[in-house]
């Protein structure tokens, strides 16, 4: 009998460590609603002035430089390079964060990586930006400084490199965005 009492002890016991493990292996975002969006992701706006390079590729791969060789008498012109991507993100619930991350990136320190959260209205609930110097991998985390309004709504996650105008100036960044993760 006493055997019989820790067979379903051990049973019990083994069955409850198997659906733990299960929920170990759930991710996060997925327990509480989350997206994650990968490549291809959509080509937003971009610019600059005739001394400038800038590209952005639905891979991810964002590119911006800039050499100017004239210094500014008074001020410096305008006409810093910046590329971004995006995507629309359908917020069923309130955004708290968005994680965007990066690969194979050489960022020097006059050239900023940003993340930005706006709905279709162009009302922006918060902008990210890192800026110094950015190299290999790793990720930027934005959150919303302010709610989103009536939901569910398309909330735009705008991601890419800008860069400062100086005078002279020889600046250069390449960063590959890998995934977007909102939560």
């Amino acid at each position: 009998m006493r055997q019989d009492v820790m067979t379903r002890m051990f049973r019990r016991t083994v069955a409850v460590a198997a659906v733990a493990s299960l929920f170990a292996l759930v991710p996060a975002t997925a327990a509480g609603g989350g997206k994650s969006y990968h490549a291809p992701f959509k080509v937003g706006s971009n610019g600059g002035d005739q001394f400038s390079y800038h590209s952005a590729t639905s891979d991810g791969t964002v590119t911006v430089g800039r050499i100017y060789p004239i210094p500014g008498v008074i001020n410096c012109t305008k006409g810093g390079p910046f590329a971004r991507l995006f995507v629309v993100h359908h917020a069923k619930s309130v955004v708290h964060k968005v994680t965007v991350s990066y690969d194979s990136a050489a960022v020097d320190n006059f050239t900023f990586a940003m993340v930005s959260l706006r709905d279709s209205h162009r009302h922006w609930y918060g902008t990210k930006t890192v800026r110094g110097l950015i190299q290999g991998s790793g990720t930027i985390a934005l959150k919303p400084d302010r709610p989103q309004g009536h939901l569910p709504r398309d909330l735009t996650i705008e991601f890419g490199l800008q860069q400062s105008s100086a005078c002279p100036n020889a600046d250069f960044g390449t960063i590959k965005f890998t995934k977007v993760e909102v939560s």
